[in-house]
């Protein structure tokens, strides 16, 4: 029995010592850590104080920003049913938007005077400037902003970037520096910081959740309704969800990394955010001009990878971008390039990732002249190319400017897309031709006369095939007084209706 006491006595002095042992390396690494950056943030607590109050450094960031981030409620004008537009919170999303039974041109619809969405968005100046998404403030009548103290102003559009997703807005009020936002550096960004998502999702004031960079530089995601042109996100797993489009992705310091802007629905733990460096870039021209500028080479650039490289029995020292095509009549066609050229250097720069590539030149104006090295046929060319304007691209190629898209609304009340579009096939419209309703302002003319979901494929006897033609015919008739001929497709049946001006 001695022996029996003996032995468990040893026992629980080894179970003691071990216990011992392992707090006293929690306690080691904390010190550790708070030595090596958290004792560094901005209203930080002590070191002493995270041992002996067990407080986190993230308390600091989050009595930091709260007064910083805002709560962004928008109102617009209802529709006949809500549509599936570009929204970033149906990233990946493989299933229809629309069952059988749910189609616009089968689907009895409940009219919505008015509907009202929400968002998060961040003080960035001590005039009233905040920095939200695009798609938080897109087609708003209306803008609120609420802050943490409760107050409520409203906002007006200073201007937006559906390229990027960002967009800036302005509260008739002035803030102290320490109510503006500070911005980090995006390109120091390391995988595995830490990372802070503040905002308002589902409606909830001032959330903050808690996670780590991911990844950066992500591009090409399939966001539902095309999403925006330049994508270069920082990829986190702090939780990011409905309403905290944005708000702020902070590191431990609390300065700003990104604008949290996206995630995918099918899995946990993935949110997206646009790097602050392209946010700020994308802030001042918003700041200065209300939109945005952008060059334009007018081709379509791919990866140089070992598969074209040994096709083209190009040397292993030959890295590049590859021009998959290049326009006819464009900036980068006149200059002399061609379809197959490889862009060995850009002023100077070497570029292999395409997304990096197109960052680049967008972020130069239209008129400015960049030098390219080119690998053609075994031989290296130099050529210099005159930028064009990317806004002027874009309305010639039926896409249309932010003011473009913001005006065509307003013509009888009646807002549309291409045939062929992303929003047209979430519609399940196959039509090749035409363009297709996709809202009907309430008590306007063509309210009760026309539908989402129809095709109009002739006004006033003009042909429509594409968004060229309704802004031209549109632009002729917009004096018009007296009853105006539609012909429209609606399913498998065509048709006309009149409409009547007001």
């Amino acid at each position: 029995m001695e022996k029996h006491n003996r032995s468990t006595q040893n026992r629980y002095r080894w179970i003691a010592a071990l216990s011992l042992f392992v707090t006293a390396g929690f306690l080691a690494g904390v010190l550790f850590t708070a030595s090596n950056g958290w004792d560094r943030v901005a209203s930080a607590v002590p070191a002493s104080n995270i041992i002996a109050n067990g407080e986190s450094p993230f308390v600091a960031i989050a009595e930091k920003m709260k007064p910083i981030v805002v709560n962004i409620q928008v109102e617009k004008k209802g529709s006949e049913e809500p549509l599936m537009d570009f929204h970033p919170f149906n990233l990946f999303d493989p299933f229809n938007p629309f069952d059988d039974e749910q189609t616009p041109q089968n689907k009895q619809k409940r009219k919505a005077p008015k509907t009202q969405s929400g968002g998060s968005g961040f003080i960035v100046g001590t005039d009233g400037l905040i920095m939200t998404n695009n798609h938080v403030v897109e087609k708003a009548d209306k803008i609120t902003v609420k802050f943490t103290d409760d107050t409520e102003l409203s906002a007006e559009i200073v201007g937006r970037d559906p390229e990027t997703d960002l967009a800036l807005i302005k509260v008739k009020e002035t803030f102290p520096e320490d109510r503006v936002a500070k911005w980090a550096d995006s390109e120091k960004l390391r995988v595995g910081e830490w990372a802070i998502a503040i905002g308002n999702p589902f409606g909830l004031d001032w959330t903050v959740t808690v996670g780590v960079i991911s990844a950066k530089g992500r591009s090409n995601l399939p966001i539902a309704g095309g999403g925006p042109s330049f994508q270069d996100f920082i990829q986190t797993d702090a939780s990011i969800n409905f309403g905290n489009s944005g708000g702020p992705l902070c590191n431990i310091h609390g300065e700003v990394v990104g604008i949290n802007s996206a995630v995918n629905t099918q899995g946990q733990g993935i949110g997206f955010a646009i790097p602050s460096n392209l946010a700020q870039r994308v802030m001042a021209q918003l700041h200065a001009k209300g939109k945005v500028e952008r060059g334009y080479l007018g081709l379509v650039p791919t990866a140089f990878d070992d598969e074209k490289r040994a096709a083209m029995k190009a040397p292993k020292s030959v890295t590049g971008i590859f021009l998959d095509n290049v326009q006819e009549n464009t900036p980068a066609d006149k200059a002399g390039l061609h379809s197959g050229d490889v862009i060995t250097r850009i002023e100077g720069k070497t570029f292999t990732d395409p997304t990096q590539f197109r960052l680049f030149v967008a972020d130069h104006f239209p008129g400015d002249k960049l030098k390219v090295d080119i690998w053609r046929d075994g031989d290296t060319k130099k050529y210099e190319i005159i930028l064009g304007d990317r806004s002027e691209y874009i309305a010639a190629s039926g896409k249309g400017t932010v003011k473009d898209r913001d005006n065509e609304k307003n013509w009888l009340g009646i807002e549309v897309t291409e045939a062929g579009s992303t929003r047209a096939r979430q519609l399940r419209i196959t039509a090749d031709n035409g363009v297709v309703i996709t809202r009907i302002e309430d008590d306007s003319p063509a309210d009760n006369r026309l539908r989402e979901g129809d095709v109009i494929i002739e006004v006033d006897r003009k042909k429509i095939e594409n968004l060229a033609d309704w802004r031209k015919v549109t632009g002729e008739l917009k004096n018009q007084s007296e009853a105006i001929l539609f012909r429209i497709q609606r399913g498998d049946t065509k048709t006309y209706v009149t409409v009547t001006p007001k």
